[in-house]
């Protein structure tokens, strides 16, 4: 939690810095109906790299200069403990009352943005489709409201839901691309459309991941060109320091290790970290010896190429390099074992 608040205090300050003297476009009014002893409020808006912290007050009143729809970070701080929600909101006199209950900051009415409301809508519908197990109308509701909302960025929302439930499915995928191709360059500059669309293309152009193709830097901070070890599958771990399931999951990777050489499978760590000494740090302190490897400097790396956007990923290679399997999930990759 120390490292998400300080990395929250550092993207405030750096956007601080860049904000410009620019007429505030979006007014939001925030009151958080609470008893507990809150520090701080920090509001962060992704797209235009705009962010606020004040001191607590139960009624906040915030200026943005972001003009149209988009997506914030809502943030209060309590010591080390954060309460934080994420929301759509369209620009203009916004009011947002919320509560904390049981560790989590609600959303009780927002008042003055109908995207609000199209949200919350689009949520209920949706889990009352996963409720029923019918996938058919799910992906038929995916594509078509993401259709609905293609002039807005809440179809990157949708549009992942859609690929995060066929990344192991091309054909199923190739029905992004038109709707993607609809959205003008407005839309595609707002927070959420490369997380999208690089994966989405990472996924289509790539059938095989061929380790010499790609420069990796070694624990030891030389560039190396990795080689399976005569296994019969390999599973790569897209992750990097302070994604927090990423190192829960690094706890279990440890004790699994004899299983997963008993089958004849080979864990390959690759993180996305810029800094080595941080990822050195890391390995160090918890004694982790499988493979382990960092992107290079260069823009075009195995984890641009392969369109890794979500940590940690998951990706079963056989032992020629061809992709059997994608997920978000240790368990679930090991199931396929």
């Amino acid at each position: 939690m120390r490292y998400l608040l300080n990395r929250l205090l550092l993207f405030s300050f750096v956007l601080f810095l860049f904000q410009g003297k620019i007429r505030s476009q979006t007014h939001l009014k925030l009151i958080l109906k609470t008893n507990l002893p809150i520090d701080s409020a920090l509001i962060v808006h992704f797209t235009d790299q705009e962010s606020l912290r004040l001191a607590f007050k139960d009624t906040l009143d915030l200026d943005f200069k972001i003009s149209g729809m988009d997506f914030y970070h809502i943030n209060y701080v309590q010591k080390e403990k954060i309460f934080n929600e994420r929301i759509y909101l369209d620009s203009g006199n916004i009011t947002i009352i919320m509560r904390i209950e049981n560790d989590k900051l609600l959303i009780d009415k927002v008042t003055g943005s109908p995207i609000f409301d199209t949200v919350q809508r689009w949520k209920k519908n949706y889990a009352d489709l996963v409720k029923n197990k019918d996938t058919v109308a799910m992906d038929s509701f995916l594509l078509k409201t993401y259709e609905e909302q293609t002039e807005n960025m809440f179809s990157f929302h949708i549009g992942m839901r859609y690929l995060n439930m066929h990344q192991n499915e091309k054909l199923k995928l190739y029905a992004l691309l038109p709707l993607i191709a609809k959205q003008g360059d407005e839309v595609r500059k707002r927070f959420g459309f490369s997380f999208l669309n690089d994966r989405l293309q990472g996924i289509l152009r790539n059938n095989n991941i061929i380790f010499s193709d790609f420069e990796l830097i070694d624990p030891d901070n030389k560039p190396v060109h990795a080689a399976v070890m005569n296994a019969n599958f390999v599973i790569l771990d897209f992750w990097f320091v302070g994604c927090v399931p990423c190192m829960e999951d690094h706890k279990k990777i440890k004790e699994l290790l004899p299983m997963l050489k008993q089958k004849n499978v080979e864990l390959i760590s690759v993180s996305n970290d810029e800094s080595y000494q941080t990822w050195k740090s890391y390995l160090e302190k918890h004694n982790y010896s499988w493979r382990q490897y960092k992107k290079p400097a260069a823009a075009e790396n195995m984890i641009s190429q392969s369109g890794i956007t979500t940590y940690p990923t998951y990706i079963l290679l056989d032992k020629t390099g061809k992709i059997l399997f994608s997920t978000y999930s240790l368990n679930e990759v090991l199931k396929q074992l």
